[in-house]
């Protein structure tokens, strides 16, 4: 009879908990291929096998907060995303590419950019270029300026000029000597000869204007309206509605004057 009797299996259990072990680990496998690994999404998610309905609550208010995130622009970049530019063929290229520089650099206050038809529009502070009534370009400046001409040199096939225009702010009665007309000018110039020496390849396209104080943006009332007067204003359009107008007026000027060489020319041949 005892011989009859079947051995019990205590070990039989460990059958039981592989297969659950596996089931698991498939689980967790599963999850890491439909979808990348969050740090802290993994961590909670491991801690709700506990059952605890705050735990759980937390990874439905993470899953939410991420799913808003991706659905809105960034604000503090403006809704403009990716790399710089490497290869700038057009004036959105350009924009796109100098407002990315200006927002990782973190320059809003100090530089602007903006676009309109046909042209981009950058301002820059001028005490990043010029200390107080100087116009030599400060070295911390011509680090920016590096990058700005780099972009218009980039761009300078497919555009017809770029503009410097220089501005100063009125300053109290008796309290500055210097002229503003010819401080805005020599800064304008200061702009262009160092973009016409390192970037530009036609200069032609390149043009100063110094407006002085009497195109401000804001009221001479306090030292921080003055300081956005005090600014370097770089223009890049691709057309030119002015110049093609001169140069219609060169062509009627040229061939008059032709005709008037012939004309004495002709009379001068009678003469003899």
């Amino acid at each position: 009879m005892a011989k009859n009797k079947s051995k019990v299996n205590k070990d039989a259990w460990l059958n039981t908990y592989a297969d659950m072990i596996t089931l698991i680990l498939v689980f967790f496998i599963l999850l890491y291929s439909m979808s990348s690994i969050d740090q802290e999404k993994f961590r909670l998610l491991v801690k709700a096998f506990t059952a605890d309905p705050e735990t759980i609550e937390q990874i439905r208010l993470l899953e939410s907060d991420n799913q808003v995130d991706a659905g809105k622009p960034d604000a503090e970049q403006g809704g403009i995303e990716g790399d710089l530019i490497a290869d700038i063929e057009d004036l959105n290229d350009l924009y796109l590419h100098l407002k990315k520089y200006v927002q990782e650099n973190q320059l809003q206050e100090s530089v602007q950019v903006e676009k309109g038809k046909d042209m981009v529009f950058i301002r820059f502070s001028s005490n990043l270029f010029f200390e107080a009534d100087r116009a030599v370009l400060k070295s911390g400046g011509t680090e920016i300026l590096d990058f700005v001409g780099d972009a218009l040199g980039q761009v300078e096939p497919t555009i017809k000029y770029i503009r410097i225009d220089g501005h100063t702010a009125e300053a109290g009665r008796g309290t500055s000597t210097v002229d503003d007309r010819a401080l805005s000018t020599d800064r304008a110039n200061a702009v262009l000869k160092y973009l016409e020496d390192l970037y530009i390849k036609e200069p032609a396209k390149l043009m100063a204007v110094g407006y002085g104080l009497y195109r401000p943006v804001a009221p001479n009332d306090s030292e921080a309206n003055r300081a956005k007067n005090r600014r370097v204003e770089i223009l890049v359009a691709k057309t030119d509605s002015l110049q093609d107008e001169l140069d219609k007026i060169y062509q009627i000027v040229d061939q008059a004057d032709l005709d008037q060489a012939d004309t004495n020319k002709d009379n001068s041949a009678n003469n003899e």
